[in-house]
C-alpha cells in the first residue's frame, strides 16, 4: 500500500500551477485576404493561429492569436494534457488502493465513541 501512496503523491508532485492550464487546441490555418494582388492570391496564403475550445453541447469558440501568444497557450494546453493525464493516474492508484483496504477488511472508524454517535454531527 505505501508503495501506491508514493506514487500517488510523485503524481501530484510534478504538476504544473493550476493557474496554466487551458482546454483547447491549438492550430495553425491558411487564409486568404481576398485581395487580387496579395502573395496569398498565388498559393501561400496567410498562416493564423487559434486557440480552439469546444463546449457542452457542441458550442466551439476560437480565439486568433497573435504570434507572441502562441508559445504560451501552446505551454498552457500541454499543462492541461498533464494534468488530465495526473487526474486519471491517481484515479488508477486509489481504485487499487480502494481493492487493497477492502480486502484487508473494514476500514476503522474514525472520530466515534464506543457505542454512540459522532459527537461532530
Amino acid at each position: 500500500m505505501r508503495d501506491l501512496l508514493d506514487r500517488r503523491r510523485r503524481a501530484v508532485r510534478r504538476l504544473p500551477p493550476l493557474e496554466e492550464v487551458l482546454r483547447g487546441s491549438v492550430f495553425v490555418r491558411t487564409l486568404r485576404c481576398g485581395k487580387p494582388l496579395c502573395r496569398c492570391a498565388a498559393g501561400d496564403g496567410h498562416r493564423a493561429t487559434y486557440l480552439s475550445v469546444t463546449f457542452r453541447g457542441g458550442r466551439t469558440e476560437q480565439i486568433s492569436l497573435p504570434a507572441r501568444l502562441v508559445p504560451l497557450a501552446r505551454r498552457w494546453v500541454a499543462n492541461y494534457a498533464r494534468w488530465w493525464y495526473a487526474v486519471e493516474r491517481v484515479s488508477a492508484i486509489n481504485r487499487q488502493l480502494l481493492r487493497q483496504r477492502r480486502a484487508a477488511g473494514a476500514a476503522p472508524r474514525r472520530g466515534r465513541r464506543h457505542g454512540g454517535a459522532d459527537p461532530r454531527r
